[in-house]
């Protein structure tokens, strides 16, 4: 069985708290939801079926169901801290930026850290296995290496990949029957898609004002790198997660295939994304184009 003793106390006491200390269910949308209506959304989704109880109960789950639900939940964790928070912290780090962006940058990276440490350690409940020392999944480390060359290359690259592939698109594509499976995590999502609603609070505007400065050829020299970046990204990472949901979630858990239409949406979010960070249209590739 797992014991959550062999955590650093530095984290396990972050961990248990959030176990142990629920956050409450707000009668109100938060105002933070108004910068996507997407991950406004989710979570009235999230809402509705924590107030329905229709989220389905982790104790109906096979033995071998409730190891794929885990081996799931440790997987996107891992994916999170190493896309996202490490992202975040290279990016603060590396990259000329206003005070104020590093700042933001590293009060998402910490607010991620909880969100993977939770998905981790759910994961090693539901299991019973210590997943902290990895998962063994060549297909997840060959996704997430993809995105260090993009990741690594300049305030452009990270905005291609945290930004739009991380927080922006998963408005669209996370899959809530999945995390809602386990009760803690049920209980936390309205509260963690607050907080990533806040996250674009800053990235939105950040990534407008990035590819709308200096002169007019480098203004669409970014626009058309990150065009790029994002098409590459979308057949390699997203492609990835799609492969990993469907995999896990409707071949191995059994989830209703319907829970993939959550990627049914992306020429018509892209165009919304695009639209919201400034890109012109004349950058955007065909794909995008035609769905208008």
């Amino acid at each position: 069985m797992f014991n959550i003793s062999v955590l650093p106390q530095l984290i396990r006491h972050d961990i248990e708290h959030g176990e142990t200390n629920l956050p409450p269910l707000p009668d109100a949308e938060p105002a933070v939801l108004a910068i996507d209506p997407s991950w406004r959304r989710q979570w009235r989704q999230a809402k509705q079926r924590l107030l329905d109880g229709t989220s389905p109960a982790l104790d109906r789950l096979t033995a071998k169901q409730k190891q794929y639900l885990a081996r799931y939940l440790a997987v996107i964790g891992f994916a999170e801290f190493e896309q996202i928070v490490l992202g975040c912290s290279y990016a603060a780090t590396h990259y000329e930026m206003p005070a104020a962006w590093r700042m933001c940058l590293l009060k998402q990276s910490y607010e991620d850290m909880q969100h993977a440490a939770s998905y981790i350690t759910r994961g090693c409940r539901i299991a019973g296995e210590n997943y902290w020392n990895g998962v063994d999944n060549l297909t997840y480390r060959k996704n997430i290496e993809a995105t260090y060359p993009i990741l690594r290359r300049d305030l452009g690259g990270f905005f291609a990949v945290v930004g739009l592939q991380t927080e922006a698109y998963p408005a669209e594509t996370n899959i809530l029957e999945a995390l809602m499976m386990d009760p803690v995590l049920a209980r936390w999502v309205p509260n963690e898609v607050s907080e990533e609603a806040g996250h674009l609070t800053f990235l939105y505007p950040a990534m407008r004002e990035y590819f709308h400065s200096g002169s007019p050829e480098e203004q669409e020299r970014r626009q058309r790198q990150l065009v790029a970046d994002n098409d590459l990204l979308m057949e390699t990472m997203l492609a990835g997660m799609r492969r990993n949901a469907e995999s896990f979630l409707v071949e191995k858990l059994g989830l209703d295939p319907s829970v993939m239409e959550a990627f049914a949406h992306i020429p018509e979010r892209t165009q919304f994304i695009y639209r919201t960070i400034g890109i012109e249209e004349s950058c955007w590739p065909l794909w995008v184009r035609t769905k208008e």
